[in-house]
């Protein structure tokens, strides 16, 4: 297992169009409340693949959590997400109220959904990646006075590096923070 898996399961059980995920097999459905001894599972449990990742691990990406805690304990949905970058070290730039942080050990993100870019790794493209990280986080932008909740923040950062990237097959999921979440997230 990866580290930090904590072995995700996923069965169905009483509604075919609905499968349950959980950390440990109940003793009761949680959608319909019947003991799980007593009707056969119509998909029976099995292990998924742990989705979640630590951003040191994942250069040159996007890299996405929740704005409180994780994701396996304390994401619902609809709650705010987060949206950083990595560099070619893996070390994570990332834009709040507080303004904008560059750091190479940060446990905040040792749980993330990591969203490839380009599947190009030359050691040219990860240059062209930090440089072009380097001037964007330069950018007088991302100070904590300049941070809105609604028109600047952690997705007008990423969003504002991705654009000056200039890879032409992103541009139609750059137009809008909505735009990019529906083609990524």
């Amino acid at each position: 297992m990866p580290e930090g898996d904590p072995g995700i399961l996923c069965f169905q059980h009483c509604d075919k169009n609905s499968k349950v995920f959980c950390l440990e097999l109940p003793d009761y459905c949680p959608q319909c409340d019947s003991a799980m001894t007593t009707v056969e599972l119509m998909i029976p449990p099995f292990q998924i693949p742990f989705p979640f990742t630590c951003a040191k691990n994942v250069p040159n990406s996007v890299i996405i959590r929740p704005t409180d805690g994780d994701f396996l304990h304390h994401y619902q949905n609809a709650a705010d997400l987060h949206i950083g970058l990595t560099d070619s070290r893996g070390d994570v730039y990332e834009f709040d109220k507080y303004g904008l942080h560059i750091r190479a050990k940060n446990w905040t993100w040792n749980q993330c959904l990591c969203i490839p870019i380009v599947s190009e790794s030359s050691s040219m493209w990860k240059e062209y990646w930090d440089y072009t990280l380097a001037i964007v986080s330069q950018l007088n932008n991302w100070t904590s006075d300049k941070y809105s909740e609604d028109s600047n923040n952690c997705y007008s950062f990423v969003l504002t590096f991705l654009r000056m990237l200039q890879v032409k097959e992103l541009k139609p999921s750059l137009t809008s923070k909505t735009q990019f979440c529906k083609d990524f997230i």
